[in-house]
C-alpha cells in the first residue's frame, strides 16, 4: 500500500486567488504561457516541504489592491491510503499510521481516511518577512474557509523521511548539473557509501595519477613549479599551490565528471557538444535514477517501508523533436511516485489520459484551473474526443479562444481576415481557427466545456449544418443555439462562398482566381468548358420504375447564362474539386486589399470579429462562461 496526493486547494498564492483540483497520479498541466502552470508546482512542492522560501512576492494581490501584512497564502493538501494499483482505500496501512501518527489522520469521513495538511504563507513581525506555518486539517470541509484547522504543528521525524518531493523547472541543464553538488547529479555523485579503508585506497589511487599526469607533461610540469612561487608572493611561503587533474576525493568527483556519447563506432563526443534538447533529457533520466536510488535505500534499510515521492517537472519536451518528445514522456510515466508535468507539447497531451489533463488560464491576472469531468462521458465518447480532437488538433488546448467553422475554405480564409482586423495572426495571440467538416461540433465542444476555453462558431446556413450544430449545443451546454451570441450563422441557407458572392465580391473573387491560375479568361474559360454539361443526377418526383421499381432520375444541366448563370458559375469554380483549398486565402487576400475600408471584411466575419473583440482586448468573453463555468472558478 502506498499514498497520494488525491487533492489541493489553493489561495492567494501569486496569481491564484482560489483552486481546488483533484489530482492523479500522472498529471498534464496545459495551458499558454504565463497562465499560472509554474505557480502551482511551486505551491505543491511548499506544501510537501520542497521550498522553505518565501516571501511578500508569493502572496497574490488583485487589481488596485495594496498588499496587506495580514493577508495570507494557503495551501492545503489531503493525502489518501491507496494499493499497489493505485486505487483509493479507506484507511491507512500500519506503516502509514506509523509515520503520521493516529494524531495526523482524520477517520470517518465518508470518503475515507485521509491526512489532511495546511500550509500557511504569513508575515511574521519580528522577521520582518513572511514564514510557513504547517497545520493539521482535522476537518476538510468544502473550502479553504470551512475547513476545521487544529493549532499549529510540525511535521514528525518520519514524514520528513518517507515523504519527498522533487523538482526540476525548464532551465535545467546536465552541463551545470555535473558541476553543482545541490543538483541531483551532484548529489548522487557525492554520497560515497563505501567503507574508510576503500574511500582511502581509491583516493590514494587518485593522488598518484594526479602527480603522474603533472609529471609526464612538461607544460604542465613547468606551469605547477611556476604557479607554486605564489605562495611567497602573497606572504604564505609554507603554503602549496598544485594543479588536479582529477579530482583527488570521491565526494569531488562531480568536479572533473563528463558524460560521453559515442555514436556506434564514431569518434566520442562530450555531452557539452550535444544540444539542449539531450542535454536536458539526461538531466530528467538524472532525477529518475536519483530518486529510485533513494527509494532503493530506504527500503534496504527497512523492506517493511514504504516511501511517498512527488515529482514536479516543468516542460520536460522542451529543445526535443516530437518524436523524442514521445519517448521522454512514457520514460517520465515509469518515474517512481507521483508526478505533476507542465507541457506546451501537443505530442505529450496526445499521449496523456484525458481525465490527467489540467488546463490553465489567465483571466483579469487570476489563474483559472480546470480538469476533464470524465464522469459525465462515457468511455467511447472520451476515446473520441481523445482520437479527433487531442491527437489530431491538440494544439487548441493551448488557445485563448477557439473558433469552430465548417471547413477547409473558412479555416485558410477567417485567419487573413483576422489579421486585417487585429493587425496580428490569430495563432500569435493564442487564437485558434478549426475547420471541421460540420461532424465534429459536439465533441470539440465537450472538449471546450470541460477546459472552459473561449468558444465561438461560425457557421454555414444551411438547414443539415443548422441542425448539427443546434443539437450540439444543446447536448453539450444544455441551452439553445439562438440564445448565444458567440455562435455566428450565415443567412439564407448561405454557405462562405455564397456569402462572398451575395456581398457583392464577385469581382474580387474572379480576379484573384485568375491572377493565381496566371491566366486572365481562366474564369471564362471555365464557364465555356462546363456550360452545359453534367452537373451530376437528382431524383425526381416521378413514380417508381413499374419494372425495376426503381427511383427515376434526371441529370442537371449547367446554364452559367445571365447574371445569375455568372454567379452560379464563379461559386463552383470556388468550390470544385480542389478548389476551396487552392483558393480560400487568395480570394480573402484580395477582399483584404480593397481600398473601401468598409468593404475589407465580409459582413458575417464582420460580425463574429464584433462578438471576438472583448477577447482580444483581454475581456471576459460576452455572456457565455455561465456555461462553460467549473466550481473552481468560484471563490471560497
Amino acid at each position: 500500500m502506498g499514498i497520494f496526493l488525491s487533492r489541493i486547494r489553493i489561495s492567494n498564492f501569486r496569481s491564484i486567488e482560489y483552486l481546488d483540483i483533484p489530482l492523479s497520479m500522472t498529471n498534464v498541466l496545459i495551458g499558454a504561457n504565463n497562465c499560472g502552470k509554474s505557480n502551482f508546482l511551486k505551491a505543491v512542492n511548499i506544501a510537501l516541504g520542497q521550498n522553505k522560501t518565501v516571501s511578500s512576492d508569493d502572496i497574490y494581490i488583485g487589481k488596485d489592491e495594496v498588499l496587506d501584512k495580514t493577508k495570507c497564502a494557503t495551501v492545503d493538501i489531503m493525502l489518501r491510503p491507496v494499493d499497489e494499483s493505485n486505487n483509493i482505500m479507506s484507511s491507512f496501512s500500519d506503516f502509514w499510521i506509523g509515520v503520521f501518527t493516529e494524531a495526523w489522520i482524520t477517520t470517518g469521513d465518508p470518503t475515507g481516511d485521509y491526512v489532511g495538511i495546511r500550509t500557511v504563507l504569513q508575515y511574521d513581525a519580528l522577521r520582518n518577512d513572511y514564514v510557513i506555518i504547517r497545520k493539521q486539517i482535522s476537518d476538510w470541509g468544502d473550502s479553504i474557509s470551512t475547513a476545521t484547522v487544529s493549532r499549529r504543528k510540525m511535521f514528525t521525524g518520519d514524514m520528513n523521511t518517507f515523504i519527498a518531493a522533487f523538482y526540476m523547472d525548464a532551465q535545467r541543464d546536465v552541463v551545470d548539473d555535473i558541476k553543482d553538488r545541490k543538483s541531483y547529479f551532484g548529489r548522487a555523485t557525492s554520497r560515497v557509501e563505501l567503507s574508510p579503508d576503500r574511500v582511502s585506497d581509491i583516493e590514494r589511487q587518485l593522488n598518484e595519477v594526479n602527480t603522474q599526469i603533472v609529471e609526464s607533461i612538461p607544460a604542465l610540469n613547468q606551469t605547477a613549479t611556476r604557479i607554486a612561487s605564489i605562495a611567497t608572493t602573497i606572504g604564505a611561503p609554507n603554503g602549496t599551490l598544485e594543479i588536479e587533474p582529477l579530482a583527488r576525493k570521491l565526494s569531488d568527483l562531480h568536479k572533473g565528471m563528463d558524460i560521453i556519447f559515442r555514436d556506434g563506432e564514431a569518434a566520442r563526443f562530450s555531452v557539452t557538444q550535444h544540444g539542449m534538447g539531450t542535454r536536458s533529457w539526461i538531466s530528467f533520466l538524472t532525477l529518475g535514477a536519483y530518486v529510485d536510488w533513494e527509494k532503493q535505500s530506504l527500503y534496504e534499510e527497512d523492506p517493511e517501508s514504504e516511501s511517498y515521492i512527488m515529482l514536479t517537472m516543468e516542460e520536460p519536451e522542451a529543445h526535443l523533436h516530437p518524436q523524442a518528445q514521445q519517448k521522454l514522456y512514457s520514460q517520465l510515466c515509469e518515474f517512481s511516485g507521483q508526478k505533476i508535468i507542465s507541457t506546451h507539447s501537443p505530442s505529450v497531451v496526445a499521449q496523456a489520459n484525458l481525465t490527467d489533463l489540467i488546463h490553465f488560464e489567465k483571466t483579469n491576472g487570476r489563474t483559472i484551473a480546470h480538469s476533464f469531468d470524465g464522469e459525465n462521458y462515457t468511455k467511447e465518447e472520451k476515446n473520441r474526443i481523445k482520437r479527433e480532437v487531442i491527437s489530431s488538433r491538440g494544439e487548441l488546448l493551448f488557445s485563448k479562444a477557439i473558433v469552430l467553422c465548417e471547413g477547409i475554405t473558412e479555416e485558410q480564409a477567417l485567419p487573413v481576415y483576422f489579421k486585417e482586423k487585429f493587425n496580428i495572426e490569430p495563432a500569435f495571440c493564442g487564437v485558434n481557427i478549426i475547420g471541421i467538416g460540420g461532424q465534429n461540433y459536439k465533441t470539440f465542444l465537450s472538449l471546450i466545456k470541460n477546459f472552459n476555453i473561449k468558444w465561438f462558431v461560425f457557421s454555414d446556413g444551411e438547414d443539415k449544418t443548422i441542425r448539427t450544430v443546434r443539437k450540439a449545443i444543446r447536448d453539450v451546454f444544455g441551452v439553445e443555439m439562438q440564445t448565444l451570441s458567440n455562435v455566428i450563422v450565415l443567412d439564407n441557407g448561405e454557405d462562405y462562398e455564397w456569402h462572398l458572392i451575395n456581398s457583392g465580391y464577385e469581382e474580387e473573387m474572379v480576379q484573384a482566381i485568375c491572377e493565381h491560375e496566371g491566366e486572365p479568361e481562366f474564369v471564362n474559360k471555365y464557364i465555356n468548358t462546363r456550360n452545359h454539361t453534367s452537373a451530376g443526377r437528382e431524383r425526381t418526383d416521378q413514380p417508381e420504375c413499374p419494372t425495376c421499381h426503381q427511383a427515376i432520375y434526371r441529370d442537371i444541366i449547367r446554364d452559367y447564362s445571365g447574371d445569375e448563370g455568372y454567379r452560379q458559375a464563379i461559386y463552383d469554380c470556388c468550390t470544385s474539386k480542389q478548389a476551396k483549398a487552392k483558393y480560400a486565402a487568395i480570394v480573402a487576400e484580395r477582399i483584404v486589399s480593397i481600398e473601401d475600408d468598409t468593404r475589407k471584411i465580409p459582413p458575417k466575419v464582420a460580425e463574429l470579429f464584433e462578438k471576438m473583440q472583448p477577447i482580444m482586448s483581454d475581456e471576459r468573453r460576452p455572456n457565455i462562461e455561465t456555461i462553460s463555468e467549473t466550481a473552481t472558478d468560484s471563490q471560497p
